[in-house]
């Protein structure tokens, strides 16, 4: 019986492949647009960002195991995670984070500089229309966009974070205030 399953479970993966290769091929606009919304889904915020429901505007984000507060934040529609960094000045986005959200970055001046953890990296800067964090909405949030390859972790800075009535360290948790 199990390797009857096991013949099943095979076959059906097999054909699940043939017709994810069919749609790529005949319909890439369709498989592009299904791919791209099961990605944001995906991206979507995980367990560890919690809105308060009494306590409107007040989200509280657990850390992780290393100490980093991890945020599924939505910027102009759509999902990026970012860690929460008050040592940021800005909201800070890969270059291929900006290029995902449609921000252009091939077009912006790349004239400023910034330390990264890998070293100094060229930065251009641009706003965002919208960023949510939980039920916390800012708009025109100052950010800054890396060259590309120098930042790996999109940061969530104090172009936003400063922007809120106060954020406090309880515990393990980063509470943020609208």
């Amino acid at each position: 019986m199990f390797r009857t399953t096991l013949s099943s479970v095979t076959n059906l993966l097999i054909a699940v492949g043939v017709g994810i290769g069919l749609v790529m091929v005949v319909k890439p606009d369709t498989f592009q647009k299904v791919f791209s919304e099961v990605a944001t889904q995906a991206a979507a915020p995980q367990e560890k960002q919690k809105s308060r429901p009494n306590n409107p505007g007040i989200v509280a984000l657990s850390a992780d195991r290393g100490g980093h507060f991890q945020v599924s934040a939505l910027i102009n529609g759509t999902y990026v995670n970012l860690m929460a960094d008050t040592g940021a000045s800005l909201v800070a986005l890969s270059y291929e984070e900006a290029k995902r959200l449609g921000l252009k970055p091939e077009s912006l001046p790349f004239n400023g500089t910034s330390m990264t953890a890998n070293g100094a990296a060229r930065i251009a800067f641009t706003v965002l229309d919208t960023v949510t964090v939980g039920p916390i909405t800012l708009r025109n949030v100052k950010a800054a966009v890396a060259e590309p390859g120098a930042l790996s972790t999109n940061l969530l800075g104090m172009s936003f974070i400063g922007r809120l009535s106060r954020f406090e360290l309880k515990g393990d948790q980063l509470v943020l205030h609208r």
